[in-house]
């Protein structure tokens, strides 16, 4: 009995070993990383380095891939064992079934249901007479008052994708940085160092140029991104427990977003988005917020917007008269079935339009989509605002209907005259897709042609 328990821990301890070096290199590696985006300063390395390894431990997918290296250990030490037993016959029937077999399977399962993913016919002739040839974007804002716009990321390594966005008629980008905030009710956030200040400058900086090589215009939109993400809570249900804690939240909060609006002005950035999807911080704290937009109006001097939640949030904002646009986070379900038609997504947009029109009457503004976009998955209209997930990986790829809800969109809300535009997610950078994917880019997808089309004035 003694010697079964001494050979017992004997494997634990193995095991722990294995386990707890791997988590150390993982968040060593992870660590330096952190440490070279954030310009090497250690303070906001820190806070970032803090919140990811609480997020990651938190997550059961993470210690799954902690205990691979002690799987291989096991069956390298397996395929020894049946060396020593049976010599070369051992190791070839060991490997055919603990590695070959199990390997083809996976393979064969990956392939199956790939070839289920890709499976969808979707027969578009791309027109490529729709693309701006010139040097520069047309100015089609000039003409329409309508805002052409994507989410770009990435876009400091591929300088070059202004000049395709440019092509396929699009005069605005717009630069999402993330704001890092640990707990959904701590006021901590990842304030703006003079280091990271500079670098943030510097990278903008060089974007600008590039932009003003075409003429295309910039919106800067801060996005707060939760690192512990606790019960389903997500930037929408930020709320502080105590007085004391709000007022360090608004402090720190305002700390950032006055130095992204210090920036805009330096870079001379048409528009800036004070916040995005921020909804019961709106509700409990507005008279802070409009503090807030005074402040910023003191040291940018170009278009202001609010990004709000499209489910109930914009028709509620209390200062849509301190702003020039009421921004939605336009992710309005258009279907209740996998496969719509497109005269069902139109009809869904005509009754999301009737109260989207009424909340531009009432505060005399016109309405701007800061977001607007669609995986290319069945079922996305369904629930457009789904993040990229695990079910990316196994639901079938439909750039037919990513191509139906953009189709929808232009022949209904595109035309109203209370629409300003739309700033489209989004764009992920030269040569990350090829189309045959899930996600919400647009690259390489029959979606980016269309939208070129209806964006072009003939």
């Amino acid at each position: 009995m003694f010697k079964k328990i001494k050979i017992k821990t004997s494997i634990l301890k193995v095991f722990f070993w294995f386990y707890v070096s791997t988590i150390f290199v993982l968040f060593a590696l992870m660590f330096f990383l952190i440490l070279h985006k954030s310009g090497y300063s250690i303070d906001a390395t820190t806070k970032v380095f803090q919140d990811f390894v609480f997020n990651m431990l938190t997550k059961p997918l993470f210690h799954l891939i902690a205990i691979i290296p002690y799987l291989i250990f096991l069956l390298i030490k397996s395929i020894i064992h049946d060396y020593k037993r049976n010599k070369i016959k051992g190791v070839l029937k060991g490997s055919f079934f603990k590695i070959a077999l199990p390997i083809t399977l996976l393979l064969t399962g990956n392939l199956i249901l790939q070839s289920y993913r890709s499976s969808e016919v979707l027969e578009y002739t791309w027109d490529a007479a729709v693309e701006n040839n010139f040097a520069k974007v047309n100015n089609y804002d000039y003409i329409d008052n309508k805002q052409r716009g994507i989410h770009v990321f990435n876009i400091s390594k591929n300088i070059e994708d202004i000049e395709q966005l440019k092509t396929n008629n699009f005069e605005w980008i717009t630069l999402t940085p993330f704001i890092n905030q640990g707990d959904y009710n701590k006021p901590s956030l990842g304030l703006i160092s003079d280091s990271g200040y500079n670098n943030i400058l510097k990278r903008y900086k060089s974007i600008k140029e590039e932009c003003d090589k075409f003429g295309i215009k910039i919106m800067l939109k801060p996005h707060i991104w939760l690192t512990k993400l606790e019960d389903g809570k997500w930037r929408s249900d930020i709320e502080m427990e105590t007085e004391q804690d709000w007022d360090t939240w608004f402090k720190n909060y305002n700390q950032i977003i006055l130095n992204y609006a210090k920036i805009a002005e330096e870079l001379q950035l048409e528009q800036f988005c004070i916040g995005t999807e921020l909804e019961t911080t709106v509700y409990k704290k507005p008279n802070q917020w409009k503090a807030l937009i005074q402040k910023v109006k003191t040291i940018y001097k170009g278009k202001l917007t609010y990004a709000a939640n499209w489910n109930n949030e914009y028709k509620e904002v209390p200062f849509w008269d301190e702003l020039d646009y009421i921004g939605i986070q336009a992710y309005f379900p258009l279907s209740v079935k996998d496969v719509p038609t497109l005269l069902e997504l139109e009809n869904h947009w005509i009754k999301h339009a009737e109260e989207i029109a009424l909340v531009s009457s009432k505060f005399h503004k016109p309405i701007l989509f800061t977001e607007l976009g669609y995986k290319s998955i069945q079922g996305t209209s369904k629930k457009p605002w789904e993040w990229n997930g695990v079910k990316n990986m196994y639901s079938k790829i439909s750039k037919k209907e990513q191509l139906l809800c953009y189709q929808a969109f232009f022949n209904t809300i595109w035309k109203e005259p209370w629409f300003h535009g739309i700033h489209i997610w989004e764009w992920q950078g030269h040569g990350t897709s090829d189309g045959n994917n899930a996600n919400f880019t647009i690259e390489g997808k029959p979606s980016l042609n269309l939208i070129a089309k209806k964006f072009k004035i003939d």
